[in-house]
């Protein structure tokens, strides 16, 4: 009788810390990444012949299930299409979450928002680190080296100009120069060319002469020339001009067709300081970056990791779980070892399931209603059993 109550009082006990682990599911139904757990229940022995002293919680299991994808258009949210865990990195541990809500801090460094744990990276040797962009947010200037002429310099004309020529210096400065062709009027064939800035073309830079031979092409020795571009910090930079070679009509010439000329310039290189514009996660998980320039880099690698026995993974802190030394867990790029894809833009949602969550309910409420009725029957015979000694 006595261990009735007893047995009863452990089920309500037992069917109320279920119904916390219910509640945590159902208020974490939003929470990006969270993994719905489970109650599991144990029932206790007294021994041979006994017929039991009631149940205790022996533990809680994880559903690790995949949930809902929903795009966020935040660049850095990323979800796992598939099998596979992020990989943490924080104060030497290394965590695995499937909440996929990162941001860059002021470093450089992918990191988690709500722990500020360091995501991991994944080498093409298979080496973990910190996903850092931090030599990536700029690229350095490049300076410009050469500049190529082409089309074709009238030689029934005295004179012709190229605006609007825009070449860079060491320090990524940009320079517009103007090109002031002027045909000799005793050799033929030859030019001179007076390289100015826009700005100042008052002002030449160089005066350099080229010549063209009978057949109207470049004239071997005599069809490039310098300029010394100066910076802000008292450097220059030589930009080299190519007007083609000997017997080549494909770039720049010089025959008669009056007084139109056609010769115009090409930089073939050279850029200013490029900042980062934008990021994207390919679904290999590899970072795409592109700069003001309109140049485009790759960066590091988001590392999944890949779980053989889930089931021992342990939740140390929100959505972070750790990995246990049975646990097997290996470490590849997304789409790779029956890995999942990565979608960018996009987090996981919880994989809670509020029906089963309501029939769990239901279940822990008639487990709890039953065991208190079982304190209230052994609370009846007690009663009657005390009434009995006083010979009622």
């Amino acid at each position: 009788m006595f261990q009735a109550f007893f047995n009863g009082l452990s089920g309500m006990l037992s069917f109320s810390k279920n119904l916390d682990t219910v509640s945590n599911n159902i208020s974490n139904m939003n929470t990006p990444g969270f993994r719905a757990a489970d109650t599991f229940y144990d029932s206790l022995s007294g021994g041979p012949g006994d017929s039991g002293i009631g149940t205790q919680i022996s533990g809680l299991g994880y559903r690790f299930t995949s949930g809902d994808i929903k795009q966020t258009g935040n660049a850095t949210d990323v979800a796992i299409n598939g099998q596979g865990f992020f990989t943490l990195l924080q104060d030497g541990n290394q965590y695995l979450t499937r909440a996929g809500q990162f941001t860059f801090n002021s470093e450089g460094l992918l990191v988690d928002k709500n722990s500020g744990a360091s995501v991991a990276s994944l080498s093409d040797t298979g080496t973990l680190s910190e996903f850092d962009i931090s030599d990536l947010r700029m690229l350095a200037p490049v300076a410009t080296t050469s500049v190529e002429l082409s089309g074709n310099l009238s030689s029934g004309a005295s004179e012709h100009e190229i605006t609007g020529v825009s070449v860079f210096n060491d320090l990524g400065e940009e320079v517009e120069l103007t090109l002031k062709f002027t045909r000799s009027e005793t050799v033929s064939g030859e030019w001179s060319v007076a390289v100015s800035k826009s700005s100042d073309p008052d002002v030449v830079l160089s005066t350099s002469i080229i010549a063209f031979g009978p057949d109207g092409t470049p004239e071997d020795g005599r069809s490039t020339f310098a300029v010394d571009v100066a910076d802000s910090m008292g450097g220059s930079t030589s930009v080299s001009f190519s007007l083609g070679s000997p017997a080549n009509f494909s770039q720049s010439t010089s025959m008669d067709t009056g007084e139109t000329s056609t010769l115009k310039a090409s930089v073939t290189d050279g850029s200013a300081i490029a900042s980062l514009t934008s990021i994207e996660f390919s679904s290999d998980g590899s970072l795409s970056l592109k700069y003001s320039n309109g140049e485009t880099k790759q960066g590091p690698s988001l590392a999944l990791a890949q779980v053989k026995d889930e089931s021992s993974l342990q939740l140390v802190n929100g959505n972070m779980f750790t990995a246990q030394g049975n646990s097997g867990v290996t470490f590849a790029k997304a789409g790779t070892s029956g890995l999942g894809s990565i979608a960018g833009k996009s987090i996981e949602l919880s994989n809670v399931d509020l029906s089963r969550e309501f029939a769990d309910m239901l279940v822990i409420q008639r487990g709890y209603q039953a065991s208190s009725r079982l304190l209230n029957v052994s609370n009846q015979l007690l009663e009657q059993l005390y009434e009995n000694t006083r010979g009622r």
